[in-house]
């Protein structure tokens, strides 16, 4: 999803509808913000207010207010394991699964530790959301 900020606000431009990828959008930008979380987002606004033009980068999907939390409102035996952790998703989220973040309740919201991989020479925990809002939309959702 791009979002080009104008002058006057923020459109969002999704590059996947209407886009055959055969045309070029002839824009110019006075700065470029990659991802539209806690930083990316407020970094777009002041660049913004102060009468840039910005294209902010964001590679995973819209979320929806209430209609996309489709888990928010869910009783633990609503889920296979209970809303917890199951042996496959430790071995599929390496990183993830040190902290309280991995369980069943929340998976989807996760991007996938092993794409892309990244070395650690000190442990670095790089927990990655894909969606508008990035991890911030994941602070503050219990565990269980």
């Amino acid at each position: 999803m791009l979002i080009d900020s104008g002058h006057a606000g923020c459109e969002a431009l999704d590059s996947q509808a209407g886009n055959e990828g055969n045309e070029v959008a002839e824009n110019e930008y006075d700065a470029i913000v990659v991802g539209s979380g806690i930083s990316g987002g407020w970094a777009a606004k002041e660049l913004t207010e102060k009468g840039l033009r910005v294209l902010l980068l964001e590679r995973g999907k819209n979320v929806e207010h209430i209609r996309d939390y489709v888990n928010a409102r869910k009783a633990p035996w609503e889920y296979p394991h209970r809303g917890g952790r199951t042996v496959a998703m430790e071995e599929a989220y390496p990183v993830l699964r040190r902290d309280y973040p991995l369980n069943e309740k929340n998976l989807d919201w996760w991007a996938q530790d092993r794409d892309p991989p990244y070395t650690e020479i000190k442990r670095f925990d790089w927990y990655r959301g894909y969606q508008v809002g990035g991890r911030s939309l994941l602070w503050g959702r219990p565990p269980t």
